[in-house]
């Protein structure tokens, strides 16, 4: 289930809403865990190698990490301050495009992800903006549409397992 764009945020946030066949707190876990991360995070295509995430895992904590495109070896690098930490149910995280040297090099969003038991499984409710443009919008929609096809099929591999 996926609704890209938000009738009531606007042009400029995005909003998409996932079901997952595992409880909330699985796929919490998925979120703030460096080990599961690095397999979910960024649309296919693209790696996220451990040794370029780094994570204060705790609410006001900074994070920062680089997705490589497999194809041309680009380097994309983001990262931000992870704002509100509430296990199993909610986590709130600034984000910004950063050039190598951590500079930044886009506005900030603000991301929200809210998780709820759902039909034996969890409803995540992930929001992210505000965006400038609407072509911003629509790349995040793009990429996180995919990373969470990556997160489902990650949930599914390791169901059961997933702290």
């Amino acid at each position: 289930m996926t609704d890209p764009v938000s009738p009531a945020g606007g042009e400029n946030q995005l909003l998409m809403v996932r079901d997952f066949p595992v409880g909330p707190q699985a796929v919490y876990d998925a979120w703030s865990d460096l080990t599961g991360v690095t397999d979910w995070w960024g649309p296919e295509g693209f790696l996220v190698p451990a040794d370029r995430v780094r994570v204060e895992n705790r609410a006001g904590g900074s994070y920062r990490a680089c997705m490589v495109n497999t194809l041309t070896g680009d380097e994309l690098w983001w990262g931000g301050t992870l704002r509100e930490l509430r296990p199993p149910d909610h986590l709130a995280m600034t984000q910004q495009w950063q050039s190598p040297d951590g500079t930044p090099s886009s506005p900030e969003t603000l991301i929200t992800v809210d998780l709820a038991a759902h039909h034996g499984g969890t409803r995540m409710t992930f929001r992210q903006g505000p965006f400038s443009t609407r072509r911003e919008l629509d790349g995040h929609q793009t990429g996180w549409n995919s990373s969470f096809d990556r997160l489902s099929r990650y949930l599914a591999r390791h169901r059961g397992s997933v702290k």
